[in-house]
């Protein structure tokens, strides 16, 4: 096949961890396509165009409450990914949790007008959704990093990508319907229901996608919980010599060979315990069997530069975008909703620049200049204060914020890929941890930034 693909099956496999990564922020990214809905929710669930608000400070400020809701909720529930319990679930069973429990708050937020309930019953239920969802997309963003973990790198990058790639296509259809639909009572709702059935469709899909890959052969080859279901299919007995170091070398050895070809590069460890008897090799095991057997620590011990570098980027982005870009310009119509699409188009294209193996910087680089990037926060105060005029310069800056987060992506690249990780266990360990400092900078980046609009113009 062409485009660097060895066959059908890893183009789906590809294709698939793109999917999972535009699902991850759906939810999020129909709510704020169609803000004017969600201020004025209150009408929609009453049935009445005319209806006053009950709590005027939670309508009015509802994307404020809904992230608070959703960020303690992530980051409570993101590290129980580590539990003992929770790594006894299959890949499988976590995607099923993850976007049922996903799609479960936009459907709730698309048929609760239908019914005609009341104010106060519509906030319980958004607050209690927001909070399943919350506990969804944490578990969803653990398991498709555990995937890509022990596949070549460009499928972390596939999944990077897809996030980007999310916010891109939303921002694109919120300003064509923006600059085509009326804002009316009628057409907002048109709006939502145009937003909220993209975001189900495309939650829906990736969710058969991943169950799918159960039987696809290249992500047998590479993920231990599909090689094992094959096996038992198949009726084939685990090898008494069966390596336990995995299926994808190390990316940043000197002389490796081509990373995508899934070969294992180092040499086959011992299948015997110190006293001889046989054991059960990593290969030999299921992915949560593999991360049932992996020690934590040791593994932090090993990548945490990059926890470092992937935290630092994300609380940077999610300091900035999009808590303050709205103070930038309070006023015009159109700027926020430019400065937010300038945002995602970086973003969609940073992210996927680290499907290109050239384009890789060093590991120290990408560390020194996650701290750089704090740069960005006195020109955008700057920028808010009217010290930097016009529009221009903050377009600039949130589209050059998007594009560095290559950074980001790259970190979440490199962690697997930690030349010390030995074993397919580790880097699953490894790419979940990732996954826990990626949403821990966002996590904590948000919730300050919300208590820093408070005090700006």
């Amino acid at each position: 096949m062409a485009l660097g693909f060895s066959s059908w099956a890893e183009f789906y496999v590809y294709t698939t961890c793109i999917t999972l990564g535009v699902s991850m922020l759906m939810p999020m990214n129909a709510l704020t396509s169609a803000p004017r809905y969600m201020v004025d929710y209150y009408r929609y669930v009453s049935g009445d165009p005319h209806a006053k608000a009950n709590v005027p400070i939670f309508w009015a400020n509802i994307f404020t409450f809904y992230n608070v809701v959703s960020l303690v909720t992530q980051i409570i529930f993101g590290p129980t990914v580590l539990t003992h319990l929770a790594r006894k679930f299959s890949l499988s069973n976590r995607f099923i949790f993850a976007l049922t429990c996903m799609m479960l708050e936009v459907i709730v937020v698309l048929l609760l007008p239908t019914g005609k309930v009341s104010q106060n019953s519509a906030i319980v239920a958004f607050i209690i959704v927001s909070i399943v969802a919350g506990a969804g997309k944490s578990y969803l963003e653990a398991t498709c990093y555990a995937l890509a973990g022990t596949m070549p790198p460009k499928f972390m990058s596939a999944i990077m990508f897809g996030c980007g790639f999310s916010g891109l296509v939303a921002s694109t259809m919120q300003c064509i319907i923006k600059a085509t639909m009326e804002n009316t009572y009628d057409s907002v709702l048109a709006q939502a229901y145009i937003y909220f059935s993209l975001a189900l469709g495309i939650m829906f899909a990736a969710l058969l996608m991943a169950l799918s890959l159960r039987y696809n052969s290249f992500a047998q080859k590479h993920v231990a919980e599909y090689r094992m279901l094959k096996r038992a299919t198949d009726g084939e007995t685990p090898s008494a010599e069966a390596t336990a170091y995995g299926n994808v070398e190390p990316i940043d050895k000197a002389v490796e060979k081509d990373a995508d070809s899934g070969k294992a590069a180092g040499e086959n460890l011992s299948c015997r315990n110190e006293n001889g008897a046989p054991v059960i090799v990593q290969s030999e095991m299921t992915t949560s069997e593999q991360l049932l057997t992996t020690p934590v620590f040791p593994v932090i011990k090993k990548i945490y530069p990059m926890q470092i570098a992937c935290f630092c980027v994300f609380f940077l982005s999610l300091i900035i975008f999009p808590s303050l870009v709205i103070p930038i310009d309070r006023d015009d119509e159109w700027f926020a909703t430019i400065a937010i699409l300038c945002y995602n188009g970086g973003d969609a294209l940073g992210r996927f620049l680290t499907s290109f193996r050239k384009l890789w910087i060093s590991r120290r680089k990408t560390l020194y200049l996650s701290f750089v990037r704090f740069l960005y926060i006195p020109l955008i105060f700057l920028c808010v204060f009217h010290q930097i005029p016009g529009h221009v310069a903050p377009c600039i800056f949130m589209f050059t914020i998007g594009l560095t987060n290559y950074l980001g992506a790259l970190t979440m690249v490199y962690g697997p890929g930690t030349p010390e990780l030995k074993t397919d266990g580790e880097r699953v360990m490894a790419g979940q941890l990732m996954g826990i400092a990626l949403l821990g900078g966002a996590s904590f980046a948000s919730l300050i930034a919300i208590v820093v609009v408070l005090f700006l113009p």
